[in-house]
């Protein structure tokens, strides 16, 4: 299954790690991201390091393991999308995950309810891949 990780439920997982953690390890789950995920949770990382429970080091490490995991999509590849992304996506800071989605026919992966309120791409929040998971694979 692929699906688009949105930056959202890795930040919380870097605040908080726990069981969620092993949705990055799942073999039948291929993750994908624009290099915006990547800056996003950049620009999030000194906020990171005051709410989490890892030192600075361990964040840095957890990070190299998500760019290692996670495919990163160039937006030259899905820029024909964008247009379609527009008109769909609720919130217009994840037009860009929309747009891959898009291309890539797959679903998201992201925590903001606001993302459910449309029908073209199923969203799914953390807790429905690990019941998913659980159950399927």
């Amino acid at each position: 299954m692929k699906i688009v990780v949105d930056a959202n439920p890795l930040v919380s997982m870097l605040i908080k790690p726990g069981d969620t953690v092993d949705l990055l390890f799942v073999d039948e789950m291929e993750l994908v991201a624009p290099a915006l995920l990547f800056v996003e949770i950049e620009r999030n990382k000194e906020m990171i390091v005051e709410k989490s429970e890892l030192s600075r080091e361990e964040i840095d490490k957890f990070i190299l393991i998500l760019k290692a995991r996670i495919e990163i999509i160039s937006e030259e590849q899905f820029i024909l999308y964008r247009e379609k992304a527009e008109q769909v996506c609720p919130h217009a800071k994840d037009i860009t995950y929309f747009a891959l989605a898009l291309y890539m026919n797959c679903s998201i992966w992201s925590n903001e309810k606001k993302l459910k309120e449309q029908s073209n791409i199923k969203v799914y929040a953390t807790h429905e891949l690990m019941r998913m998971v659980s159950h399927s694979f």
